[in-house]
């Protein structure tokens, strides 16, 4: 052992090796006697000295050091402190189990051939078009499709790549240390960005977003499982257009349920989030179809496909719906879809108290299931038809029309010199000119009250919402409100029956002063006089009504049946004027719900029984009043029967209303009655009923003053139609098609050849009967029941509970022709007017 020779033990010497020098030991000196010089006390031993600058340059160096340790401890409790707050809201932001996406709100319609529920359009705003898919409907395909070329490491990492995070921040704040700009997100990030709309780029701003970003991916990574973030991730990505999630873009470039996509469309898709525009499968197949053979070579080199499913699939070319004329990729919707987003919408505001604009968006993003009454059979069939290819069913009669201004849809007269043609009026206003042509509406509904199929106008449809004839334009009925109302009442009220015989003449003469002549009155300057004034000009008035053509009737006696199918104006205002106008106009306007009726203007015999309304109605609302002539029974038409919300718990139902508006024994005898317009030989219609499988068919003309507004309602066992025709802007189509042509006998022709095509395949069906109406043979000369000394007889419907006495005239001097001839008879469509010269058919 080492041995230590310590002071006052002795003196003996050291061993070999080294020295200890114990008068240097930190030991306190032993008291003792004086011995020679005391020992200087120790000095601390220098440290060997050093250049200054070099000293100064550390000390600097070593401050600089802890300043910035302070500093970035300073940053890091600042940057926590602000992340925290920064995000303090994210709680329903970023709540993937109550997720509340902007999503497309889908309309189904039920499959005619097989009863089922299938999509027929979706309701999408300008900006945003999404449908949800869970994840157990996307395929893994195109979940790796994302995962390999987006975040290789999606399932290890916890919502960020540090490595990548620090090196893109140090190529974009510090050095550049890479080529280009680098991306760092991973799918938490991206999917953050989706749900948060938080994308700044660059500068201080870029960073504080990063940070946010950060932090909402590592709480995003802790309180979800990586299915759940990625289910919502894809169901959030962005393609071309407003198109987002893949379920959408399945159904908009394939015409598929996400589920049925294969490999290389699953590659297609994850390609074209990249750059939206660069890989625009439209605009740029071909950069598309690189970035997606690169995704597969990525999933290849991943292990998640094989080299063989790598190669087949890189060799199939880009193949969209389009090119396989699978679906027609359009975003103009139907006339029958813009109806019934117009009903959805005005439902949404009385529901939710809210205004036309907010109503619009909840309807557009709240993802929900609309279950319509689309026929999609009747729908296509009327919308081929109402093409009116060549002018096939409508003839066009173009005319000028003056305008004050001029739209980009306008057909513009221009002079031969290729100037617009204008006029400058008095007060300096410049009109110009425009070619316009005629136009036709269309709706067919079920006796439910379900509109089946609707067109609101001739020719391709080119835009969205656009004006929809058929459902919200108004249009004076003419005769087509005289069987709902005076001839239906008279009937119902017992007031009249099927052979009651009425004069063929008008109501009012001329000389009981009731009808002015308005064309004497405007020569003569007469427009301002009272009718006590007028009193003092004799030919001031006129007789009225008259029947078609200008006449008056030839003051014989004519059978109901008889004037209802040759649309006689005489007879149906004497039946009007037993009904009562007031009667007729309460009925139709409330049981009907002709609600578009004006009540102050509207109730006389003119607008009640010609039709010469103030507004007139809706081709909806008129075909939806005949649905009385099956079995008496109304109800208000809807397009759709309920709404679902994204949770597929009932949100809408539809507010229809069903009653018994005629007894079954009336609306049968005004089926048989209107039967005749179609089948009788005098009939307005006569012989122009669908060939159907032998079904029957009802039906009734209608024209308005000048041939300006033409109709006919029919109806089958099946289905109710509506068909108007004529100018926006009502004019006299003889002016430009003259009298031949200008006839409803077009809009019976367009009515037979759709119901021909559509019940083609329907199986045979009657109208319902009633067991209150009977048939019996009635006098023709006296219109009552038949008696045995009765030359002529003929069949009619009657109601058990009110039948006409029994003829025991004696017809020896009755000439055989008291009763119109049963032959046929020019159409009866007459205008009226409720003071003026024309009268209504």
């Amino acid at each position: 052992m080492r041995k230590i020779n310590r002071a006052g033990e002795g003196h003996s010497p050291a061993p070999a090796g080294r020295k200890v020098n114990v008068s240097n030991s930190r030991r306190e000196p032993q008291p003792g006697p004086k011995r020679g010089r005391e020992p200087k006390e120790p000095k601390e031993p220098r440290e060997k000295g050093r250049h200054p600058i070099l000293r100064f340059i550390g000390r600097t160096i070593a401050t600089l050091i802890c300043l910035g340790i302070m500093a970035g401890s300073l940053v890091a409790v600042g940057a926590v402190y602000y992340v925290v707050q920064a995000t303090a809201n994210d709680g329903d932001l970023l709540d993937l189990d109550n997720i509340e996406l902007s999503q497309s709100s889908v309309v189904m319609a039920t499959d005619p051939d097989t009863g089922a529920q299938v999509e027929y359009a979706t309701l999408r705003s300008s900006n945003s078009h999404r449908v949800w898919a869970d994840l157990e409907q996307i395929p893994t395909n195109l979940q790796y499709a994302f995962i390999c070329t987006e975040d290789k490491d999606f399932y290890n990492e916890p919502g960020v790549n540090f490595k990548r995070t620090i090196g893109a921040m140090v190529n974009e704040y510090l050095l550049p240390i890479y080529s280009s700009k680098q991306g760092a997100s991973t799918l938490e990030q991206q999917l953050i960005k989706n749900l948060t709309d938080d994308k700044s780029a660059s500068g201080i701003e870029g960073a504080l977003r990063k940070l946010r970003e950060i932090y909402r991916a590592l709480c995003l990574s802790r309180s979800y499982s990586k299915e759940t973030i990625l289910e919502a991730y894809l169901n959030t990505i962005s393609f071309t257009g407003t198109i987002q999630g893949v379920q959408t873009a399945a159904n908009e470039y394939f015409n598929k349920d996400v589920s049925q996509l294969t490999l290389w469309e699953c590659a297609t898709i994850a390609s074209i989030t990249k750059n939206p525009t660069n890989y625009n499968p439209y605009t740029n197949p071909e950069n598309l179809i690189n970035r997606r053979n690169f995704l597969m070579y990525n999933m290849w080199q991943q292990g998640v496909i094989s080299e063989e499913d790598y190669r087949n699939a890189a060799a199939q070319p880009l193949v969209l719906a389009e090119e396989e004329d699978t679906k027609k990729n359009s975003s103009v919707t139907s006339y029958f879809t813009d109806a019934l987003f117009t009903e959805l919408v005005q439902d949404i505001m009385d529901k939710e108290n809210i205004s036309e604009s907010e109503a619009q968006k909840l309807l557009y993003t709240g993802g929900f299931t609309v279950e319509s009454t689309v026929n999609t059979k009747v729908q296509s069939a009327m919308e081929n038809l109402m093409l009116n290819t060549d002018d096939a069913y409508f003839p066009a009669g173009w005319h000028e029309e003056e305008v004050t201004s001029i739209s980009d849809d306008d057909v513009q007269v221009m002079n031969e010199d290729g100037t617009p043609k204008t006029r400058t009026g008095d007060d300096g206003t410049v009109y110009y000119y425009r070619n316009v042509r005629t136009q036709a509406a269309m709706v067919t509904l079920d006796y439910d009250g379900n509109v089946i199929a609707i067109v609101g106008g001739l020719g391709e449809k080119n835009k969205s919402l656009s004006l929809n004839r058929a459902y919200s334009v108004t249009r004076q009925t003419g005769s087509t409100i005289k069987p709902i109302g005076a001839y239906a009442l008279g009937v119902e009220y017992g007031l009249v029956n099927w052979s009651t015989m009425l004069n063929n003449s008008p109501l009012y003469q001329k000389q009981d002063m009731v009808i002015r002549d308005e064309d004497y009155c405007r020569k003569n300057g007469l427009m301002g006089l009272s009718d006590k004034q007028l009193r003092a000009y004799p030919n001031a008035w006129r007789s009225w009504p008259r029947n078609y053509g200008g006449n008056y009737g030839d003051n014989s006696d004519v059978p109901l049946w008889n004037g209802l199918a040759r649309s006689l104006n005489t007879i149906a205002v004497r039946v009007g004027d037993l009904v009562g106008a007031s009667n007729i106009f309460n009925f139709v306007y409330n049981t009907l719900q002709l609600n578009t009726l004006d009540p102050v203007n509207d109730v006389g015999l003119a607008q009640m029984v010609m039709g010469s309304q103030t507004h007139g109605v809706t081709p909806t609302a008129l075909a939806a009043a005949f649905q009385i002539f099956y079995d008496g029974q109304y109800t208000t038409p809807h397009l759709y029967t309920r709404v679902l919300d994204r949770d597929g718990n009932i949100y809408l139902e539809n507010n229809s209303t069903s009653y018994q508006a005629l007894t079954p024994d009336t609306a049968y005898v005004m089926n048989r009655l209107l039967k005749n317009v179609l089948y009788s030989s005098v009939g307005t219609a006569g012989g122009r009923y669908p060939n159907s499988n032998g079904m029957e068919a009802f039906g009734k003309t209608g024209t308005a003053s000048d041939e300006k507004d033409l109709w006919f309602v029919g109806g089958t066992p099946y289905y109710v139609t509506a068909v108007w025709w004529g100018y926006d802007a009502p004019y006299d189509m003889t002016k430009t098609l003259g009298k031949q042509q200008a006839k409803t006998r077009t809009c019976v022709m367009a009515w037979k050849a759709l119901m021909e095509q559509v019940q083609a395949d329907l199986p045979y069906k009657a109208f319902p009967t009633s067991a209150g109406v009977v048939e019996r043979r009635y006098c023709t000369q006296s219109g009552l029941l038949a008696g045995g000394s009765c030359p002529s007889t003929a069949v009619g419907y009657y109601r058990a509970d009110d039948l006409p006495g029994t003829c025991n005239y004696s017809h020896a001097a009755a000439p055989a022709a008291a009763a119109p001839a049963e032959t046929a008879a020019p159409e009866q469509d007459v205008i009226p007017a409720d003071t003026g010269n024309q009268d209504t058919d």
